[in-house]
């Protein structure tokens, strides 16, 4: 039983750090009704920060300290992780090989819809530049009460999607 579930937590994170930058089919609104969300210097550099400190965390794995850095969004709260989803996180990841991680790029473009694309080398002969070797994970940074946050990326979370 335990093995079934290990193994599903790592096809659904696999599912989820194989994921292209897709438009939603169902996704019927015009680009020019959505809001424009202007972020300045300090947001990104906020973002980047938040984005560094996991990617260090990673890299030295420290998973815990990974997972304590990342939330869910409920409506317009912010939750972090529960002690279950703490633990598949941590279990999904540990059994991937690292080879080290980097963050690839970011991108901003609303309160909710963002995406910080790291890229996980899983080979030991695997490049950065080439992405040979490497798999995507991606983080979604989210914009709550004025305070940026880093959550995993789920396109069926509330506003997320809108601008991809």
């Amino acid at each position: 039983m335990k093995i079934i579930r290990i193994s599903f937590i790592l096809i659904s994170l696999l599912f989820i750090f194989s994921c292209k930058n897709q438009k939603s089919p169902d996704s019927n609104m015009e680009m020019s009704d959505l809001p424009v969300f202007e972020f300045n210097h300090q947001d990104s550099a906020t973002v980047r920060a938040l984005a560094d400190q996991y990617v260090a965390f990673y890299k030295e794995g420290n998973l815990d300290a990974a997972a304590d850095m990342l939330y869910t969004v409920h409506g317009d709260s912010i939750m972090p992780l529960t002690d279950e989803q703490r633990e598949g996180f941590k279990t999904a990841l540990s059994v991937l090989p690292n080879f080290g991680c980097e963050i690839k790029d970011v991108e901003m473009l609303s309160d909710r819809d963002n995406r910080v694309r790291i890229l996980l080398k899983v080979a030991e002969d695997g490049d950065f530049e080439t992405e040979k070797g490497t798999i995507n994970f991606f983080l979604n940074p989210i914009l709550v009460e004025g305070q940026w946050y880093l959550s995993l990326l789920d396109k069926y979370a509330e506003g997320v999607g809108l601008y991809h």
